[in-house]
């Protein structure tokens, strides 16, 4: 009873347009405050993944969303205005990929077996596109060559920068070693 009598006193000492302010405040925050529920069930139970103005977009609006799948799709989003600049390969493809197997080999060739080094693979990562036009044979093996570098490179990584050296990862180091060589010298012999 007292608590009716302290809220009647309350609006006898407000005006008009401060209680039709106070039941407006009240109306938006319940607005809001359901909203953000939506949000949060549709996000974490339905499992959605919506960015919380995208949730806006599709509460409020009455356009379909459209959503593009398949290659022919991304290409058309991805095609450029202008066309491509087509150029020649380099003739200093096969020279440079050459020079990258030797410089491998005496890599290998001059590290010990504790010592763990990292091989070159800057030229085939920079023209891998450009390997297309080689004989499918050499360029499978070059494929299958510099995924074991990159293999043998995270190996000397993660004893090295990472600090987690151990005789597992000495005897993978070893092994790939042996075959990065194998796999070298028979593509340098098929590229001379």
């Amino acid at each position: 009873m007292e608590w009716q009598l302290e809220f009647e006193y309350l609006l006898d000492a407000l005006a008009w347009w401060q209680i039709s302010l106070i039941l407006v405040a009240t109306i938006l925050i319940g607005i809001l405050i359901s909203v953000c529920i939506c949000y949060l069930i549709v996000r974490f139970i339905l499992k959605k993944r919506l960015s919380f103005f995208k949730f806006f977009y599709l509460f409020f609006s009455k356009k379909p969303e459209v959503h593009a799948f398949g290659d022919s799709a991304q290409q058309f989003i991805n095609t450029p205005s202008a066309p491509p600049e087509v150029h020649e390969p380099a003739n200093f493809f096969i020279s440079d990929l050459f020079l990258e197997i030797e410089h491998n080999l005496r890599i290998i060739a001059e590290s010990s077996g504790s010592n763990q080094v990292t091989l070159k693979s800057d030229v085939w990562d920079a023209l891998r596109n450009s390997a297309q036009e080689l004989p499918a044979n050499l360029r499978e093996q070059l494929e299958h060559l510099y995924s074991e570098i990159h293999l043998l490179n995270q190996i000397v990584r993660v004893s090295t920068e990472l600090g987690f050296r151990s005789s597992f990862l000495d005897e993978r180091y070893g092994k790939r070693a042996t075959s990065i060589t194998e796999k070298l010298q028979k593509i340098k012999q098929s590229v001379e």
